[in-house]
């Protein structure tokens, strides 16, 4: 973590000092952990659901995804960060699992989540540190294990926004670090999630992606108008009440983008 005060933190049990869960890599301080110098191969760290589509999310309300990690053996500390746009969602809050609590709950860890701002960008960032002199049960799993979660509130309409997993190499200071019982840095993939709260109209299946499955709902639909056998209103691309060649091109001429 930064030597700097986080802008706002809403839990901090820990009863560490800052230096003692310090993971600045690159910096002058010395880092409370090794640098990454060793992997685990395997390891994911993801967000989930990985395409959350819902046109009831309207600007005002709040939107929840978890973080997973999986294959994994002997996690012991960690911190993630999730980056979003700005413009479209504001990272208001961060928790954890009754897992941790429990942990946390018995004296065997700590841990620290923080909402923060830096140079117009909202993170939600979530850390889990072991405090001096102690131990915490470490974590091996080769299914699915929630690590917490994160909420942000919309803020306007989006066909498509990354919640991007950012990692170590993109911010030394604050990207995504994973560490074993041994201080060791376990290296991983990430996998982003998506947000949109309004489909563009060529992506007929709202999978944020144009594809075969796009054309052959149109395909499915041609010939049809509105009110007669088989009219699927997604299929109109071009909202003129008939499935034509025209939604066709208009698919086609999208084909293969993600949104």
């Amino acid at each position: 973590m930064a030597t700097e005060p986080p802008t706002s933190v809403r839990h901090a049990y820990s009863t560490a000092t800052p230096s003692d869960y310090s993971v600045t890599i690159g910096s002058t301080e010395s880092p409370r952990f090794t640098a990454p110098t060793s992997s685990s191969p395997g390891t994911s760290i993801f967000v989930q659901p990985a395409v959350l589509t819902n046109a009831s999310l309207t600007p005002g309300m709040n939107v929840t995804v978890r973080v997973f990690i999986n294959n994994v053996t002997k996690l012991d500390a960690w911190e993630y960060k999730i980056k979003a746009d700005t413009s479209v969602l504001k990272a208001i809050d961060a928790d954890v699992t009754p897992y941790w609590e429990t942990q946390q709950s018995q004296g065997k860890g700590s841990y620290i989540i923080q909402v923060n701002a830096t140079q117009g960008t909202d993170f939600v960032y979530w850390v889990s540190l072991r405090q001096p002199n102690g131990v915490i049960p470490s974590l091996t799993t080769n299914v699915p294990f929630q690590l917490g979660t994160a909420t942000f509130r919309v803020l306007k309409t989006t066909e498509d926004t990354p919640l991007h997993i950012v990692t170590y190499q993109e911010d030394p200071h604050f990207g995504t670090l994973l560490y074993d019982t041994s201080l060791t840095f376990i290296d991983y993939t990430p996998q982003d999630g998506a947000f949109a709260n309004l489909r563009a109209p060529w992506d007929l299946n709202w999978d944020l992606k144009v594809d075969i499955v796009d054309l052959a709902m149109v395909g499915r639909s041609f010939g049809a108008t509105s009110g007669t056998p088989g009219w699927d209103p997604r299929a109109d691309v071009n909202s003129d009440g008939k499935v034509d060649i025209i939604d066709l091109v208009l698919i086609a001429s999208h084909f293969g983008q993600t949104i």
